[in-house]
Order: C-alpha cells, then structure tokens, then sequence
C-alpha cells in the first residue's frame, strides 16, 4: 500500500468523524513528512524505528510523530485487518515540563500594557478563566452571560464563570466594534486567529520582560 494513499484515507475518516480542520491540518502536516520518508506503507517496526529517530528537535517533536503514526497505523491495519507494527515500538520518552505561570503582580503589569480595549480584555479574559485560544477566538457575542461565558472547544459546549471587570470589558468592546458575530476582531473586523492571539501575547511578554 501506499503511504500517500493510506494518510488520505485516514484524514478522509478523520473528517469523517468531525475533527476540527485544525487537527486535521496537524495530521496532515505530520504524516507527509512520514510519507516522504517511505513511499511504501512500511508493516515491519523497524522503518518506523528508524523514521523516529531522524526527527530532531525537542523530545516533544518526536512524540507528536509517534502519536500521529500510532493514529494513523490503528485506522489502517483495523480497517484492512492486518497485525499493527506500532504495537511493537515502544513510545519516545518525553519528559515531563513544568509550565511556567505568572506572578499576580506580573499579571496586573501585563494588563497595564495593554494599548488598547480588545487586547486588555483579550489579557483578561485569559487571566480570569484558563480557557483555550480557540475557544476565546471563537467567542460570540450572545455567549456572554451574566455571570459566565459559553464557549465550543474539542469536547463541545461549557460554561466558564468570569469576573465583574472581565465582562465588564467584553461587553465595552462589544460596544466598541463594529456590529458582527463574534468577540475579538483584527483591524479589519475579522474573526481574531489563533496565531493572532500568540503575536499578541507574544508581544506583551517581550515587553513586559523588558521592563523587569
């Protein structure tokens, strides 16, 4: 079998299934390398082995292959009913990291940052709820409640309680935009991305670094 053949199948069923155009992208993106790597559907452990082992960068890079193989090698040999040669290599090792938080006082200079509404309550509604970026940038303006938010990630909708000043910002900038579906908008009254949300953080925390 071919590789190609076989990672389009698997996204085929991946859509199937309804994952997110963003996992679906992640897959993709990881198995073409794979598929470059060995035209030919290896069924032997040893190719897989030695495709791991070429992936450089951090050990997270080359667990998230390994996840990706495994994901696509179960669809594969389930639905043709062959005997699985992930099932005989064992997952890289990737160590654990403590994710690094911040200070109340390295919050509140993150806020003072901000240059205008949409970014100080984009700061805020992260500070005050945890919630995940696609899950904020996805954000409707009828969601927004009295005491909560409702929000669509992976596992469908919930609820996340929020703060007096959070919705007090969210609803200002409701009030500041232009009329249109959802929350946070570029300049251009577009939906905010998710790479937008990451150069906008990533632009507070080099400043904010700065003036430490």
């Amino acid at each position: 079998m071919k590789t190609l053949a076989a990672i389009q199948a698997f996204i085929h069923n991946r859509q199937a299934k309804n994952l997110s155009p963003r996992t679906i992208e992640w897959y993709d993106g990881f198995l073409r390398r794979f598929a470059r790597f060995s035209p030919e559907l290896p069924m032997d452990p040893e190719p897989i082995e030695e495709f791991l082992t070429q992936v450089t960068g951090e050990p997270e890079t080359r667990h998230a292959y390994y996840r990706c193989l495994k994901a696509l090698y179960r669809f594969i040999c389930r639905r043709h009913r062959l005997p699985n040669p992930i099932e005989l290599i064992d997952p890289p090792r990737c160590p654990r990291k403590v994710m690094p938080t911040l200070e109340a006082h390295e919050m509140m200079q993150l806020l003072n940052l901000a240059k205008n509404l949409r970014d100080r309550a984009l700061l805020s509604i992260f500070m005050d709820t945890g919630a995940r970026v696609t899950e904020i940038v996805t954000l409707r303006r009828q969601n927004i409640k009295e005491d909560t938010i409702k929000v669509r990630g992976k596992r469908g909708e919930r609820e996340i309680p929020i703060s007096d000043e959070t919705r007090r910002l969210l609803l200002a900038l409701i009030d500041a935009n232009e009329p249109g579906e959802y929350v946070f908008t570029n300049e251009k009254g577009q939906p905010l991305t998710r790479y937008g949300v990451y150069w906008i953080f990533r632009a507070y925390m080099r400043q904010s670094s700065r003036l430490a």
